[in-house]
């Protein structure tokens, strides 16, 4: 425990200085011993600061300056970076950091925080709260890592108000049963009936103007009636920012196998909505 004290009751408390609660999602180097964080705050969202001293491994900033770790911070405005001038340590998910996959699953996280953050700055403090109880969650040796994986990306795509439609199909726009689902189309941000998959059925004008004219043009994923049913369930309680089912529910080999499916599935659409590829999956594949 730090030997000062610092109140963190409001997030200005004087004129060149700001309080957060912040959540480290990466670093990098800067000079010779100092790294700047890229943390999600609760009052402010996405906030960078330069950590002075904390690439050395005697420094007080070294262990707060990992990725993962929830520190309150007093920061001093700069013009060009900010610095940190205190920090409490909150949490460091100490059980994460035994265990590569849940570890890197939580980079993932982070990851996508960071990707997505301009979109989560209005709803800031509920989204942080969402993340770190997901990696609380995370911490549980009898939560599966895969199903809050795929969990917490509907709920951050809901969030962000880029749910996939799963219900109905997106060209004819029927409701979707276990007997007309067909495939997954990224680009059009859902799910296609059989129907439309077989007869090529034109598109509406507006992807016409897109230059995609028909079904036969698009970029498709065949889904089995289980990985969709996998995704449906996933996505069911995102509104509310629920991470449900239960991720520590029990999987038979069979929906083991759809999960990993629709975490593909989950993983393209994000991608192609973020326009770049997250690192950590790479990783997190090798792992799984």
């Amino acid at each position: 425990m730090e030997s000062y004290r610092v109140y963190y009751d409001s997030v200005n408390v004087r004129m060149n200085t700001y309080l957060v609660t912040a959540i480290n999602l990466s670093n990098y180097a800067i000079g010779e011993s100092d790294k700047v964080l890229v943390m999600f705050s609760k009052e402010l969202g996405l906030v960078k600061a330069v950590a002075k001293g904390a690439r050395s491994t005697k420094a007080k900033m070294a262990g707060k300056s990992e990725a993962l770790c929830v520190n309150k911070l007093l920061i001093n405005k700069g013009k060009s970076l900010d610095t940190i001038s205190q920090a409490e340590s909150i949490d460091t998910y100490p059980k994460l950091r035994t265990d590569l996959k849940r570890l890197t699953t939580g980079f993932y996280l982070a990851e996508l925080t960071q990707a997505f953050a301009e979109g989560l700055e209005a709803e800031c403090q509920e989204y942080f709260n969402f993340l770190t109880k997901a990696l609380k969650m995370l911490e549980d040796k009898d939560t599966d890592p895969t199903l809050l994986r795929l969990q917490f990306e509907m709920c951050l795509l809901s969030m962000l108000g880029l749910k996939p439609e799963l219900t109905v199909c997106v060209n004819c726009r029927k409701l979707i049963t276990e007997y007309s689902i067909e495939a997954f189309l990224s680009q059009l941000g859902g799910v296609g009936c059989k129907s439309c998959m077989q007869s090529a059925a034109s598109l509406p004008q507006i992807r016409e103007a897109e230059g995609i004219e028909n079904i036969a043009q698009m970029k498709r994923v065949y889904l089995s009636p289980m990985v969709w049913k996998t995704l449906v369930m996933a996505l069911s309680q995102s509104d509310t920012l629920n991470l449900g089912p239960d991720p520590r529910m029990s999987l038979s080999d069979a929906q083991q196998k759809a999960l990993a499916f629709a975490c593909k599935i989950s993983k393209r659409y994000l991608e192609d909505r973020a326009s770049k590829t997250f690192k950590t999956l790479s990783l997190l594949d090798s792992i799984t």
